[in-house]
């Protein structure tokens, strides 16, 4: 299950951070000026490797909201979503869906 580590380190103009960490991922999550989710990486198989999914929110040349998703290569939906479902428990239910609808939307299988 993933735990928050308080007091890290904000970088400015990057927005607010938050921090979490469990054995099998880590979740850092951007929070924007008004306090909404403007970004998360998912960091997995520490052990092997060390993988990730970014997402973030991006304001287009037409000004519009866009969403981008990008990987350090090709990941295994499914498997992903199951190790982010098992360890994000602690998170918020519309937190944890958010994150799921993204990845779920993206990858292989």
């Amino acid at each position: 299950m993933l735990e928050e580590l308080l007091n890290i380190r904000q970088i400015k103009g990057d927005g607010f951070r938050r921090w979490f960490v469990d054995k099998d991922l880590e979740l850092i999550l951007w929070y924007d000026e008004a306090k909404k989710l403007s970004g998360f990486q998912i960091c997995y198989d520490k052990l092997a490797g060390n993988r990730s999914v970014t997402w973030k929110k991006r304001i287009g040349e037409d000004g519009k909201t866009k969403s981008v998703l990008v990987s350090d290569g090709p990941y295994n939906k499914s498997r992903l979503c199951a190790l982010v479902e098992r360890s994000m428990d602690t998170l918020d239910d519309e937190l944890r869906t958010f994150i799921l609808k993204r990845l779920e939307s993206h990858g292989e299988g």
